[in-house]
């Protein structure tokens, strides 16, 4: 059973779902950072095959542990997510998002994540490319 979520994190949730659905709808390169869509949370957006791409990247401790449904997470510097929608929607378009790598969310059901102890650009994009591997292949990361 999932656990409560509160009204505000909720609020928050549906926002950056939002920022994510718009962000899925325009021009994108290889791999991008938005700015901040809400507190604490940057979109990662990519494409493949011609698909867009965006998953959430949260900053926020006190997020990351609701998201986490566990707040024994305090080395934890950021959590990378996406929902199982857009990765269903991605697999019908040929993009394979391999959901097997990632933590299925208790508290947030539908949606999947990568901690991270260490955020570096250099190592979300590792990460992206192990989690999507119809990424294309190219020199140096962003």
């Amino acid at each position: 059973m999932a656990r409560h979520v509160p009204v505000k994190f909720q609020d928050k949730l549906r926002l950056v779902q939002r920022a994510v659905d718009v962000a899925r709808g325009q021009e994108r390169r290889h791999f991008d950072f938005s700015d901040e869509v809400a507190p604490g949370v940057r979109l990662v957006l990519s494409e493949a095959g011609g698909v867009p791409i965006a998953l959430s990247l949260w900053s926020s401790a006190t997020d990351i542990a609701e998201l986490c449904g566990d707040a024994a997470y305090p080395a934890t510097s950021a959590l990378l997510a996406i929902d199982r929608e857009q990765a269903h929607e991605l697999a019908d378009a040929g993009v394979l998002v391999d959901l097997a790598q990632l933590t299925r969310s208790e508290s947030t059901p539908g949606l999947y994540y990568a901690l991270f102890d260490h955020a570096s650009p250099r190592r979300l994009h590792e990460v992206l490319h192990r989690l999507i591997p119809a990424l294309p292949s190219h020199g140096r990361a962003a």
